[in-house]
């Protein structure tokens, strides 16, 4: 959790005890600590052709009769240890740098093992799927029965959906633009220091669950923060509430060119 979101979980839904990592959540995916994602997350990539490679740990007898379409069965219960190894002779050195692998099972316990045990084994981008495949289930996502994938495969995007690059967002901005919409998902204390895109929204994320109907849905809606994942939670948002042509910004403010954005033009 991030500053900006222990403030939202106090002052918009009222938790009293929240804490935060200092050091943010990349010092802790690079340990070996479990990280996870979520269903949502995983029927995203699956239904933007994100690449990944999803893993059910289950028994073989088990992941037949039921498993979410594409994964490959490398059973762990009986022997974690074993099936990390099987798991990373099959791997390229490319894979363990760069892939996204996506761990479930039955036992939470068992996908942390697996985990920790590949991410000592500089496996870099390991998740857990938060609640396994019951979770995945109880949003109503589909699972199939048979046999798994035979082999690993990771086609598809490599980035996340809507993402746009700074480059790209700027090409936008700095041309005729009167089709397309910025929204600043910022806090007024960041942008009044900076400045903003000239004509952009200024709706801090912890207001836009209240005001995304300030937003048009006739235009091309670019959303931004200062590193990018507000930007990508408001994505997330707007796309929830039906709009069609949403991209958020994957970069830092303090990477855009300089005259990007302006004082003076709230």
């Amino acid at each position: 959790m991030s500053p900006h979101f222990a403030r939202v979980a106090k002052e918009v839904y009222g938790y009293k005890d929240v804490h935060y990592m200092v050091a943010g959540h990349k010092t802790w995916q690079g340990t070996i600590n479990p990280y996870y994602t979520e269903p949502e997350f995983l029927k995203i990539a699956q239904e933007e052709g994100l690449a990944h490679i999803l893993v059910d740990l289950r028994s073989p007898a088990t992941a037949r009769r039921e498993h979410i379409k594409g994964a490959v069965n490398f059973p762990a219960e009986d022997n974690f240890l074993e099936a990390a190894h099987n798991l990373s002779k099959v791997l390229s050195k490319k894979l363990k740098k760069k892939a996204r692998i996506i761990y479930y099972a039955d036992d939470p316990e068992v996908a942390v093992e697996m985990h920790r045990t590949m991410r000592a084994n500089y496996v870099q981008e390991g998740y857990i799927l938060n609640g396994g495949i019951a979770a995945w289930k109880a949003k109503g996502y589909p699972t199939v029965s048979g046999q798994l994938a035979g082999k690993i495969s990771y086609k598809g995007k490599t980035i996340l959906p809507g993402a746009l690059s700074i480059k790209d967002f700027e090409q936008i901005v700095t041309s005729p633009h009167s089709d397309t919409v910025v929204v600043d998902v910022r806090s007024p204390g960041e942008w009044l220091k900076t400045g903003i895109v000239p004509g952009a929204l200024t709706i801090p994320l912890d207001t836009l669950h209240r005001r995304w109907q300030e937003v048009p849905r006739n235009k091309k809606i670019i959303t931004h923060c200062k590193a990018g994942n507000r930007a990508l939670q408001a994505w997330r948002l707007l796309t929830g509430k039906g709009y069609k042509n949403v991209s958020w910004v994957n970069g830092k403010v303090a990477k855009f060119s300089k005259g990007i954005l302006k004082k003076g033009l709230y």
